[in-house]
């Protein structure tokens, strides 16, 4: 943990200022030591990292390992594939004409807070480019051990720093942040809206908050969700994985099929629309999550099909019910992009 972080953190229960107790430290560093709170909590700071995760919620740490999982097997993300595809996909998401015009937004902010940047992957797309200078500092905060990965991954970028937290009880104090991004984050805790609100606490006015969250589906497919989700329960992590190779295979089937269908008129029953679909993707949107994308390696196609059927929070919202959280938060929406996956969300603070 560097020393210009402490400044920014509080007790996540109380929000008041914390006292360092340092057992190891390297100049501005603290390797090792605790963070104690007022009424004489400690906080532990191991491997340079702050340490603030106290749920006792089974289904919330079920997620957490779930997460700090898939993040540790380091072979199964982070190809040139599949970064080209992520870079493709925030541009249109976040409406941006290009990586200069993405990246050098966050480049040109004061503080930035990732909330749940698990390995740091999305974070590293901006990171790791020419408009990166370090003048802004980035926060990337998880409730997971994929935080450990995330330092590992992206600490060699100047000004960034690592927490490990629960959405729900983010250790900072109010207004602290003028850039808030939490991509597919808020909908895997107890509550999207209150993850959502304590995300908007700390942000200042006139801050922008960019978020992605899930879109409920259709009725087979919300079934078919709940239904493998909660098959896979009582999987450990390992033959929860396994599992989805198969699945990954019958995706992979489908797509190379190349075949497409016409709907002949909207079936509202089951929430589709008339058109042509690739076989693939009416499975994939309608029936079942089958991922299949050819630029991927085999793994990484099981990677995606196991973070939506592994953690046991993984909420779906309407745009209705999205909008009228932000107003609770007080943010007034400046861009609002629905997609089948979900909504993309820019917000300013009030």
């Amino acid at each position: 943990m560097k020393r210009a972080l402490l400044d920014l953190l509080v007790d996540p229960i109380r929000r008041e200022p914390l006292s360092l107790e340092a057992s190891e430290a390297e100049g501005d560093t603290i390797r090792d030591g605790a963070l104690r709170a007022a009424d004489g909590t400690a906080y532990p700071i191991r491997s340079g990292i702050p340490r603030f995760v106290i749920t006792e919620d089974a289904d919330q740490l079920q997620t957490r390992d779930a997460f700090g999982f898939k993040w540790g097997k380091r072979d199964s993300y982070g190809s040139p594939g599949m970064r080209s595809m992520l870079i493709s996909w925030a541009l249109e998401r976040f409406g941006c004409d290009s990586v200069a015009d993405w990246a050098g937004f966050y480049a040109g902010r004061k503080r930035i807070l990732d909330v749940g940047c698990g390995g740091a992957l999305s974070a590293s797309l901006f990171l790791d480019s020419d408009h990166w200078s370090g003048k802004a500092m980035w926060v990337g905060v998880d409730i997971s051990s994929a935080i450990d990965v995330a330092q590992d991954n992206v600490a060699r970028f100047a000004n960034t720093h690592f927490v490990q937290a629960d959405a729900l009880q983010l250790p900072f104090p109010d207004a602290s942040f003028d850039t808030i991004v939490s991509e597919g984050v808020l909908h895997h805790t107890p509550s999207t809206r209150e993850a959502l609100l304590s995300a908007a606490r700390v942000l200042e006015t006139g801050g922008e908050f960019q978020f992605y969250v899930y879109r409920r589906k259709g009725p087979v497919r919300e079934f078919t969700d709940d239904y493998v989700r909660s098959a896979i329960a009582d999987f450990s992590d390992e033959d929860a994985w396994a599992a989805m190779r198969s699945m990954t295979r019958l995706g992979q089937a489908l797509s190379e099929l190349n075949v497409s269908v016409n709907v002949p008129e909207d079936v509202p029953l089951l929430g589709i629309a008339a058109g042509e679909y690739d076989v693939q993707r009416l499975v994939y949107w309608h029936f079942a999550k089958l991922y299949w994308n050819p630029l991927f390696s085999f793994e990484e196609n099981v990677h995606v099909n196991f973070d939506w059927y592994r953690p046991r929070y993984a909420h779906r919202q309407t745009a209705d019910e999205v909008r009228q959280w932000c107003t609770e938060a007080g943010l007034t929406i400046t861009w609002f992009l629905e997609q089948e996956s979900g909504f993309t969300v820019r917000a300013t603070k009030a």
